[in-house]
């Protein structure tokens, strides 16, 4: 029982052992997407995608790495390609092999690929692509042997390439999605009802968009982002109108406690001219009492005949 044992570990042994390492292309990244990375409901399965917009330029930016240990003598990048599913094969400008790179061992140098997307009617926007990416090298051993090979990463299944329809809809959706998170407490009911009117739009354009049909969801997405923008604007003029009537309420208030103060100093300033008023009187009324109270001259005895 041993030997079948040990014969099924070497050839697992000899099979892991034959398994190429794609560490040499550790990395990738795409730059100038429309989607970078994020699910598509419409492609779905939990995969994110790198999308563009038919006709735009694309930049595949590749990492390439030096792990040939043998590579003493020298190592040189040749070419960095990528091919995608539908036949067509895009190569780095910035090496060929005529102008190699140098790149020592366990170095690493980013090349970059550039190519215009295919229409949607030449590449179909309706699934996932994918891709492989390639790098080729030159180099000598020890003994000034030259060698030279290929490095590949593994299969990539996440690109995609939009519409003018599907790209201006994902943006649509994007902006509402931005609004909504940006979105104040509507307090104004026409504003509440253009909200909700936008969240049903959204909906319909979620069904849309997840059915395929990306021009009745751009439309769809275009009604609620309206539709949004008008319930920011009935808000704010909502809040304008209860601003301003909050400041005539308290002008109002400043006003009629104006007039009662004045009415009160007004008041005050009678009882101090009533108060004046009842001294003057009171003097006048002694000063009479004291011209009653005054004796009369005494009459002179007429003198005798």
């Amino acid at each position: 029982m041993r030997k079948p044992i040990l014969v099924l570990i070497a050839f697992v042994l000899l099979a892991a052992a034959l398994v190429p390492v794609h560490g040499d292309i550790p990395a990738r990244t795409w730059l100038g997407t429309v989607n970078n990375g994020t699910v598509d409901p419409y492609y779905d399965q939990g995969i994110g995608v790198y999308a563009y917009q038919e006709g735009a330029h694309a930049v595949l930016a590749v990492t390439v790495e030096n792990t040939n240990s043998t590579s003493v003598k020298g190592f040189n990048v040749t070419s960095v390609y990528v091919s995608f599913d539908w036949g067509t094969t895009y190569t780095s400008t910035q090496v060929s092999t005529t102008s190699p790179i140098s790149l020592p061992y366990l170095e690493e140098r980013v090349f970059f690929i550039n190519f215009t997307v295919p229409s949607a009617a030449t590449v179909s926007n309706l699934y996932r692509h994918s891709y492989t990416i390639y790098s080729t090298y030159k180099y000598e051993d020890a003994s000034n042997k030259t060698f030279s090979g290929t490095y590949s990463s593994t299969p990539y299944y996440d690109f995609v390439v939009y519409s003018s329809d599907q790209a201006a809809a994902r943006a649509l959706r994007n902006t509402y999605e931005t609004l909504v998170d940006n979105e104040p407490t509507a307090t104004s009911a026409q504003a509440l009802i253009l909200s909700n009117m936008a969240a049903n739009e959204t909906a319909n354009g979620d069904m849309y968009y997840a059915q395929g049909n990306f021009t009745l969801a751009k439309e769809a997405y275009s009604a609620a982002v309206n539709d949004l923008n008008t319930a920011f604007s009935d808000q704010q003029s909502y809040l304008s109108m209860q601003q301003n009537l909050q400041i005539q309420q308290i002008q109002a208030t400043i006003n009629q406690d104006n007039a009662f103060a004045s009415f009160l100093n007004g008041f005050s300033t009678l009882w101090v001219l009533l108060g004046i008023g009842w001294v003057l009187l009171g003097i006048g009324y002694i000063i009479k009492w004291i011209r009653t109270r005054r004796p009369e001259a005494s009459t002179p005895a007429a003198a005798p005949a």
